[in-house]
């Protein structure tokens, strides 16, 4: 039992007051743990770790006690003290060597007690895990790092809407470069920090892949480097994404338009204010598919639209401040667009288009503009990551004086995403999965350039 405060005879009122707000203060202490809650959690994949970032209500780091178990085999983490949000997931599917899933729980509500486990695979090594402070209050940081490579083992392969799919299990996470050759025409694929279990080779039958052959290509113990090699039976388009914890390259006219595995967010852009700028709309129509006194659809404002309010999607689901300068059909003038950048002071300004030539159906392919030199390098890092998911011709940067780069203060880009009046862009553009294949190539774009 407490005793009651006293104040002896002769202390000055001052010293008494002051006293008695350090009792208070000391009593009401259990109560602001209790309120220790976790709000949110997120999951940055990275080439050689992946860091699972907490946050709390009230910006104080977590304290955790972490232990392994086997059959099956897990990490646990243990955050006294700690409730969780309702709306908090309670299972998280992780792209990384080694770990299935995270899973979060309330293992004791008296006293309270958080627990977080990460379900390991039972055929890899376990990660090398610590605990730490992250840069942001209250974020705290469970790094899993993963130890050596992964194994490459044999590739399958079928024919999917007329493309020519090969899927590597396991290695979706790892860093990759991707080339074409010819005589013969071949796609390959070079994946650092994999090692092949055994050489592999097949001749296919049937689809756009006569053969499809595994070998390491470095023996190096730090970085070993592992290379597949699909050779065509005549030049191809081809697209390479991971699925899951898989590695993808599919091969075929119509590759592009196979659907993509659901977005996986990785907070990779928090903070940063970003506007995505849709062009024209209203009675501002943009470009047609066929001009003539009375144009024929589809028409830009409509497509650039659909891919806006995608972008817009994703970049808020990394974490961004995202203004679009419009989200329905209506016209916005130019310098309004670049106001809103500039009063909201952007990171960055995206302005999206659908190019057109005078003559149909000649040119084609993907472009970006640019006014200011410090929206250069920006315009190159999108341009590459947009052709490289799209598989359009490289129409390459330029330097343009369109009105709402020139007038937006900040970083400032105009994309043009494919011809509208060219038969085969046309096509594609039209095409939900070209749509998300653009909006998302637009996001790695900004992540490349935003954390340089």
């Amino acid at each position: 039992m407490s005793r009651p405060l006293t104040v002896r005879r002769g202390m000055p009122r001052r010293r008494a007051v002051l006293l008695a707000c350090v009792v208070v203060a000391l009593c009401w202490q259990p109560a602001c743990w209790a309120a220790h809650v976790i709000t949110r959690i997120d999951i940055r994949p990275g080439h050689r770790e992946t860091a699972v970032a907490l946050f709390t209500s009230d910006k104080r780091p977590l304290e955790a006690n972490s232990f392994s178990l086997d059959d099956p085999p897990r990490l646990v983490f243990d955050f006294a003290g700690a409730g969780l949000d309702p709306d908090i997931p309670i299972a998280l599917p992780v792209v990384a060597p080694a770990v299935q899933q995270i899973r979060l729980g309330q293992f004791s509500a008296e006293p309270k007690i958080a627990r977080l486990v990460v379900d390991l695979s039972e055929d890899s090594a376990a990660p090398v895990w610590e605990v730490t402070a992250g840069r942001e209050p209250g974020e705290t940081l469970i790094v899993l790092r993963h130890s050596g490579p992964a194994v490459l083992g044999p590739p399958t392969s079928q024919v999917v809407e007329g493309a020519s799919v090969v899927r590597l299990a396991g290695v979706g996470h790892l860093r990759r470069t991707v080339a074409v050759l010819a005589d013969p025409p071949r796609v390959y694929a070079d994946l650092t920090d994999a090692v092949v279990e055994d050489g592999y080779k097949q001749e296919l039958s049937q689809g756009a892949i006569r053969e499809i052959r595994v070998g390491q290509q470095t023996a190096d113990p730090r970085h070993p480097v592992a290379r597949i090699v699909l050779e065509l039976r005549q030049e191809q388009a081809h697209v390479v994404f991971a699925d899951g914890a898989d590695l993808v390259v599919a091969v075929g006219p119509e590759a592009w338009a196979l659907p993509l595995p659901e977005y996986q967010p990785s907070n990779r852009l928090k903070g940063r204010r970003i506007v995505v700028d849709p062009g024209h709309g209203g009675d501002d129509i943009g470009a047609p598919a066929v001009f003539g006194r009375v144009p024929k659809g589809p028409f830009e404002k409509d497509i650039v639209l659909v891919i806006g309010r995608r972008l817009a999607e994703l970049l808020e689901a990394e974490g961004a401040a995202v203004t679009m300068t419009r989200d329905r059909d209506v016209y916005i003038g130019l310098r309004e667009r670049a106001a809103i950048a500039n009063n909201i002071r952007a990171h960055a300004l995206v302005s999206i288009h659908c190019d057109s030539s005078d003559s149909p159906n000649t040119l084609h392919g993907t472009s970006v503009y640019y006014d200011h030199r410090h929206s250069r390098r920006f315009a190159h890092v999108v341009q590459e990551e947009l052709v490289e998911a799209l598989k359009t011709a490289d129409r390459g940067v330029r330097n343009a004086n369109f009105a709402v780069i020139r007038h937006t203060r900040g970083r400032g880009i105009l994309v043009e995403i494919a011809y509208i009046n060219h038969k085969d862009d046309r096509a594609r553009l039209v095409h939900p999965s070209f749509q998300e294949r653009a909006a998302r190539a637009i996001v790695r774009g900004l992540v490349r350039f935003l954390s340089d």
